[in-house]
């Protein structure tokens, strides 16, 4: 019996993200199973072969707090897309009946003042399947107007090839003076030449973990993929043999800093910006201990204090003085992908960077990152941790990847026939 691997990937609607004139949705995460520790990877048993993989759950759990006056009457509509998260008009593998309104809510803590109602949905249900596999967008849908709140994605894997990631260390040429140190990344896909062609494997997307808006790209499509600069690619070799999808010289980073919220009396809940003890410093690759691999953990925290805490962050920039960027506060509390509201400002009076910003109460891992607000869709460009945070090889940061086949079946699309994740130290498959 075949398997489907769905690889659900976390994503962040800001506070000024998609909203009508009484919803807006604060926060979306999506993972493994009931864990939040778990890799966003359920496995469907309703295919012909058993899987190889050990990544995975048997569902994946989309949650989201919202700020309403009630609980919302929502639905999900899922949407295939390609390798480059592009919408495929294929109406075989998208289907406009693929959608869900089975959601259980829970209350928010009676004092919360940051969000109302939390809800959580499962991939797949009852009233949604996967049948392909491939890259799919969950675009979360208010019925009174069929207004779009929020979007987030996962990915399902269709496993009729083996892969495996090697790592080495490298060099680049950073823009600070920070540590050159880099990493070069290999995904080896291999697999029986009777059952795939091996024109039709044209992609490896890798991804640090939980950072699902921060894909390395190696293909052999003319595709605008946005790696980093200092970056290159190569693909070589057969799939018979094994295939090998090379990146060079991406930025090795630093282990994440930790911001730990569970202590109520140290992070009491007043509704009062709380000011971090003492400002973050500017760091090059140095680090005290290993973090949560970017993901972030509530399950110590109870269910009357499972809320939002308002917090004050503050990043000392000496040796040196302010950055020529925009800097922001990056993490696990936004899912990895600012927007203008996780800006900060330069304090001239402090000689500090501050931010104040509502952080849910759990375990958090975090970068200061620079770049720049584009004026038209407000995106974050060019963002990079380079500047205050420096690198590293000694960062336990766990990889991605995932093998993306040609299918020609059904009018044709983008599938994924692999999955491995690994990090410098350890690996599994």
């Amino acid at each position: 019996m075949r398997v489907i691997v769905l690889i659900a990937v976390v994503a962040l609607a800001a506070a000024t993200g998609y909203a009508d004139e009484t919803t807006v949705v604060r926060m979306v995460r999506t993972y493994g199973g009931t864990d939040e520790r778990m890799p966003p990877v359920v496995m469907i048993s309703n295919r012909s072969t058993q899987t190889t993989s050990t990544i995975g759950a048997e569902f994946v759990t989309v949650e989201f707090d919202v700020q309403s006056t009630t609980i919302p009457n929502i639905y999900a509509r899922i949407v295939h897309c390609d390798a480059f998260w592009n919408d495929d008009d294929n109406g075989f593998v998208s289907d406009i009946t693929m959608r869900t309104s089975l959601a259980d809510w829970t209350l928010a803590p009676q004092r919360s003042r940051f969000f109302s109602y939390r809800g959580k949905m499962r991939f797949p249900n009852e009233q949604v399947n996967v049948r392909f596999s491939g890259n799919w967008k969950v675009r979360i849908y208010d019925m009174d107007g069929d207004r779009l709140l929020t979007e987030t994605r996962f990915f399902a894997v269709d496993e009729s090839a083996s892969m495996r990631m090697n790592f080495m260390t490298d060099f680049y040429e950073p823009r600070y003076r920070v540590s050159t140190t880099a990493l070069t990344l290999e995904a080896l896909v291999s697999a029986d030449p009777s059952r795939l062609l091996d024109g039709m494997l044209h992609t490896v997307v890798i991804y640090r973990n939980s950072r699902w808006n921060e894909p390395f790209t190696i293909t052999t499509k003319a595709a605008d993929v946005a790696n980093p600069p200092s970056s290159s690619t190569s693909v070589g070799g057969v799939l018979y043999g094994g295939k090998v999808f090379r990146i060079s010289r991406i930025p090795a980073e630093n282990e994440y800093r930790i911001l730990d919220l569970s202590n109520t009396a140290r992070f009491p809940s007043t509704g009062q910006p709380i000011r971090l003890p003492l400002s973050d410093l500017r760091r090059n690759g140095n680090f005290f201990q290993r973090a949560n691999d970017g993901v972030m953990v509530t399950s110590m925290i109870s269910s009357s204090d499972d809320e939002y805490v308002p917090i004050e962050f503050l990043l000392d920039p000496t040796p040196g003085g302010p950055s020529a960027e925009d800097v922001f506060v990056v993490g696990s509390f936004n899912s990895w992908k600012p927007d203008r509201s996780w800006q900060m400002s330069w304090s001239d009076e402090l000689r500090l960077y501050r931010l104040r910003q509502w952080v849910r109460r759990g375990s958090h891992d975090y970068l200061y990152g620079t770049g720049r607000v584009n004026a038209d869709s407000g995106d974050i460009v060019n963002l990079s941790f380079e500047e205050f945070e420096g690198n590293t090889a000694s960062a336990g940061h766990g990889f991605l990847a995932l093998a993306y086949y040609r299918v020609l079946d059904y009018g044709g699309y983008d599938g994924i026939v692999a999955v491995t994740t690994s990090n410098i130290y350890t690996g599994y498959r």
